[in-house]
């Protein structure tokens, strides 16, 4: 009997052809992925496919986004983390999207709302990758210093192109590509220097001062833009910077650099159109009249509009005889919120303007928390956004869309802090 206790009974051996399953690991996330987020980045400041021709035909930014897709499926696979389309934002997009794709087939110039549509599927690819992939704050950080840095490509391309004397309308600084137009070159750029003050709060004396001198050169490129929607975001965005500062100090400084600014830029501004008398400008004029058309496109087409991108197309037909200058027989709108409901109709300028709103409202809610500084940068640069908005027609640009990506993702990363603590508690 104690034998038969000692020596316990041999049961079946197991099969050798079945493995045991793999037990998720905690991990940040995909890393190949996230690497090929900051070469995507690289890619579209740099606007390499512009500057060595060669490499167009390849579509260098579409590949690596592609490709950071690919291994962002793959590795969350094999690390068996969840999928994350954060609800509304991800959601809203994609009904962005969809709407532009149903309102491409009854545009005005199907193939262009049809090329634009794709623009926008790009943008939610690479939106997908970066709420996916940014899983940290310290992944977080990564893409923020990749932004302002590989903000200095455009930024001295600018400056360089002025002195020059490679201008546009003769007097006007700007560079290649996504910043080839003086207004986005300026807008793209003031939308960086909220994040660059922010990680300069939060860094080492060195990283600090070097990044203030990013910061110097964006603004002195973003000047040579003489791009007034661009000077009035900037305006504000140094206004809100300055605001937020918790030390008395620094908010007293920047505001009164931001009044120093204002005459600086009274004693140098060597555009021919200014702020003055600006009822006789030619170009304002243009503007006012891109919008009344856009409202006259949208009343004859409330449901889909005219068609994503399509806004150009219909201008002359849309305009208001008493307020056509006969300069231009095409222009895009230059309001982006008055872009997307004359294009894409009432169902996408809702869902784009809770898209815009919410993450603004989500960026200002985490202000509370530890992502304090990046919560807080990431609002006051979508605020940059919707000033700049309003003379300039930007609902396609890739810059409000990553901005609101680093915002979903902050919502995942705090809610992963938040999970962390309350299991370390229990």
């Amino acid at each position: 009997m104690s034998r038969s206790i000692e020596y316990p009974l041999a049961g079946p051996r197991p099969n050798s052809w079945i493995r045991q399953a793999p037990i998720a690991v905690e991990s940040d996330g995909p890393k190949i992925a996230f690497k090929l987020l900051i070469l995507f980045l690289l890619v579209l400041y740099s606007n390499i496919a512009v500057v060595y021709k060669a490499l167009d035909a390849f579509r260098p930014a579409l590949v690596v986004a592609v490709a950071a897709l690919g291994m962002m499926v793959l590795e969350l696979a094999q690390t068996r983390r969840r999928f994350q389309l954060i609800w509304p934002q991800g959601f809203l997009l994609v009904g962005f999207l969809g709407i532009a794709f149903i309102s491409s087939f009854d545009a005005m110039w199907v193939r262009l709302a049809f090329e634009r549509t794709s623009d926008i599927a790009k943008i939610v690819l690479i939106y997908v990758v970066i709420e996916n992939t940014v899983t940290t704050e310290s992944r977080l950080r990564t893409i923020m210093l990749t932004m302002v840095f590989a903000g200095l490509i455009p930024a001295i391309g600018t400056i360089d192109r002025y002195v020059h004397g490679i201008l546009v309308e003769g007097s006007r600084g700007a560079w290649k590509g996504l910043f080839g137009n003086p207004n986005e070159a300026a807008y793209g750029l003031l939308v960086l220097i909220p994040i660059a003050a922010a990680l300069a709060g939060k860094s080492r004396w060195f990283l600090r001062v070097t990044i203030w001198g990013v910061m110097a050169i964006c603004l002195l490129a973003i000047f040579l833009t003489f791009s007034r929607g661009g000077l009035m975001g900037l305006f504000v965005v140094l206004g809100l910077v300055g605001w937020k500062q918790k030390s008395v100090v620094l908010k007293s400084l920047m505001i009164a650099g931001l009044i120093g600014s204002v005459f600086v830029v009274s004693l140098y501004w060597s555009r021919s159109q200014s702020f003055k008398d600006i009822s006789q400008d030619t170009t304002y004029n243009q503007r006012i009249a891109t919008i009344r058309a856009g409202i006259r496109m949208f009343e004859a087409n409330p449901l889909l509009g005219v068609g994503p991108g399509c806004s150009i197309v219909a201008y002359p037909i849309y305009v208001p005889p008493e307020a056509h200058c006969g300069c231009q027989l095409q222009l895009v709108i230059h309001n982006s919120f008055v872009q997307v409901l004359s294009e894409t109709g009432f169902p996408g300028f809702a869902l784009f303007m809770l898209f815009l709103g919410i993450s603004i409202f989500d960026a200002r809610k985490m202000q509370k928390g530890p992502l304090s500084p990046y919560a807080a940068a990431l609002e006051v640069a979508l605020w940059g956004f919707v000033i700049c908005s309003l003379s300039g027609g930007f609902t396609y640009t890739w810059w409000p869309y990553i901005l609101i990506g680093l915002v979903a993702a902050m919502k995942h990363i705090a809610a992963s802090d938040q999970a962390k603590g309350a299991n370390a508690v229990v």
